[in-house]
């Protein structure tokens, strides 16, 4: 394996990219195993790309990401550009922007746009999210029936393979603490085609036209120019011709790091990251047995060893269309964008073929048929600031899906939990053109994760090595936490992993854990120090008395739940019918922030 003091030189000095001569010196496994794909360099070319942008802004901006070039501009476009169209809503291709598009204009009537360089449903995986297909949970894909979007069978089209169950284990070898596979079911059980399903959702979006959408291929962002009435976004095509559209709001659910969301977070860098590489292949040996694919069990994280090098490596494992024999691997780890470990994903996908016949074995007709790839960032308050969240919004633009950084830091499961917020934000996002609100703080209603996150993130700590700590310590804590969860009800399993868990069931887990593990407390003053611990606990014990004291008004009140991830129940006709736009958009707004997405169920 190259060792980062080995590639660093390289990745700062080069002034070209390199060629393959480069990449078979210092990453032969990496290229042996890529043989197969028939754009082989222009893989390695992205990958180094990728690793040269991470290292550039870390090592020379302190994590703060440096803007070349504005995105988003004060003020009117260039004279002599005219506007071709002019619609509610513009989004900048992403996976949820599709579909929360294709929500807009199919239910609620907006006049949406929706652009990007591939056609929705073949485009590439993204740095934020680097999956190409999906793994969600049964209850997940009912979103779609419930906000009337998808039919069944459209939903079922899109579905390549269903599990029985999943699993989480991690290693014990060294561990004082051992822990058997904690099964769950209704955890990342269902497979999907992720291409299909924007696709179709495309399709309704394009069946519009008459009505004023659009969805337009071939397009690449350049920039969007803000003002007072309006966003006028500009794109080009490929043939480089300058091509302008208009609108009211502008949502960009790309990745968090596309260019708006870098400009809008340049000042509040990423604390955390999580490097991650993976394949989809063919040719795994299956089976039940240990090291074998079982194409009807998910493995949701899995560890074969223990720390080394300053960081904790973690498997997953998905299994797609048994037909054919497609089976996604993946090898991440979870730290702090300041720590020495080295993050570079060509370096870690020579370890991940190295390591892989570790965690499963292959056939003789093994072969990637696409990798995977991606520095997913994370935001962990901390100290002073540990009220402080990335930007979701500015005026007249909206963040969205990956753009808003809503990535869990311990799985890789986001995309569902972005689908049991999807009927709540394009309700909210209706209700805020129907007043106006377009200015930043209102549209940060919309973008907004929820307070909860930054605490259920802290058990993420908990993936990374300590400075000092013993190469088993990770999995050892692991193993009691996963402990702990054998004795509580199996709800709570699946919360955590389908990243909903409440502060009442956070706090469960963790007295549950001390009694356990009592060395809990001391590995999370290893991490955040004491002054960070007294206030990651502080903040719990806060959240669990806001929690009660919501449920307690909740149960007393007249107006409705706002907890069930759909609109909530209005008081009466007539008020939903004279009520004040502005005001019925902070009252909604409210609601669904007391339910804290925990309800999103």
């Amino acid at each position: 394996m190259t060792s980062p003091s080995t590639i660093a030189p390289a990745s700062r000095e080069e002034k070209r990219e390199p060629d393959l001569s480069y990449f078979r010196q210092h990453f032969p496994a990496t290229v042996a195993h890529f043989g197969a794909l028939p754009e082989r360099e222009a893989w390695l070319r992205r990958l180094w790309q990728e690793d040269a942008r991470w290292q550039r802004e870390t090592e020379t901006h302190g994590g703060r990401v440096r803007v070349d070039e504005e995105a988003l501009v004060r003020g009117a476009p260039p004279a002599g550009l005219a506007v071709e169209a002019e619609f509610d809503i513009i989004y900048t291709c992403g996976a949820f922007g599709v579909l929360h598009a294709a929500l807009m204009a199919c239910r609620y009537g907006r006049r949406v746009l929706v652009f990007g360089e591939e056609a929705p449903g073949a485009a590439v995986a993204s740095a934020s999210s680097p999956q190409q297909s999906r793994n969600v949970s049964t209850e997940d894909l009912e979103e779609f029936e419930r906000a009337g979007l998808l039919t069944k069978e459209e939903v079922e089209a899109a579905v390549v393979n269903r599990y029985e169950r999943g699993f989480v284990k991690f290693h014990d070898a060294g561990s004082r603490v051992k822990a058997e596979r904690l099964w769950m079911s209704g955890v990342l059980d269902v497979g999907v085609d992720a291409n299909k399903l924007l696709a179709t959702a495309a399709a309704k979006i394009r069946a519009r036209t008459d009505e004023g959408s659009a969805v337009i291929d071939g397009l690449r962002f350049v920039r969007a120019y803000v003002e007072p009435h309006r966003v006028t976004v500009e794109t080009r095509d490929r043939r480089g011709t300058r091509r302008l559209f208009a609108a009211r709001l502008f949502v960009d659910s790309t990745s968090s790091q596309s260019p708006i969301a870098r400009q809008l977070n340049a000042s509040t860098p990423a604390t955390h990251v999580r490097p991650t590489v993976g394949t989809i292949a063919r040719g795994f040996l299956r089976g039940e047995e240990p090291g074998r694919a079982d194409f009807r069990v998910g493995e949701i994280l899995v560890s074969t060893e223990d720390a080394s090098e300053s960081r904790q490596l973690v498997w997953e494992g998905f299994a797609g269309s048994p037909a054919r024999d497609e089976y996604a691997t993946y090898l991440f780890f979870y730290d702090s964008v300041d720590s020495q470990a080295d993050k570079s994903l060509l370096s870690l996908f020579e370890r991940y073929f190295e390591t892989l016949p570790a965690y499963k074995r292959t056939g003789a007709q093994w072969r990637v048929q696409r990798p995977l790839f991606g520095h997913v960032p994370a935001f962990q308050p901390q100290g002073l600031r540990r009220r402080v969240a990335a930007r979701t919004a500015d005026e007249r633009v909206l963040l969205l899906g990956d753009a808003a950084g809503a990535a869990s830091p311990l799985t890789l499961g986001s995309f569902g939990a972005q689908l049991r917020t999807l009927r709540r934000r394009a309700h909210l996002t209706d209700l805020a053109l129907a007043a106006d609100l377009l200015d930043a703080a209102s549209l940060s209603e919309i973008g907004s994760e929820g307070t909860r996150v930054a605490q259920v993130a802290g058990l993420a700590e908990f993936l990374r090595p300590a400075p000092k700590s013993a190469p088993s310590t990770v999995n050892e804590t692991l193993n009691a936490v996963m402990a702990a969860l054998h004795t509580l009800d199996e709800r709570v399993r699946r919360d955590l992993f389908q990243d909903r868990m409440t502060f009442s069931g956070l706090r469960s887990l963790l007295g549950h854990t001390a009694k356990l593990y009592p060395r809990i407390f001391g590995r999370v003053r290893e991490h955040m120090g004491a002054r960070g611990t007294f206030w990651w606990l502080a903040d719990i014990a806060e959240a669990v008395w806001r929690e009660r004291r919501r449920r307690g008004s909740s149960s007393n009140s007249s107006s409705g739940g706002g907890g069930n991830g759909d609109e909530p129940d209005a008081l009466d006709e007539a008020r939903e019918q004279t009520e004040e736009p502005a005001r019925k958009f902070a009252r909604y707004a409210a609601l669904y922030k007391q339910g804290d997405g925990a309800g999103d169920r």
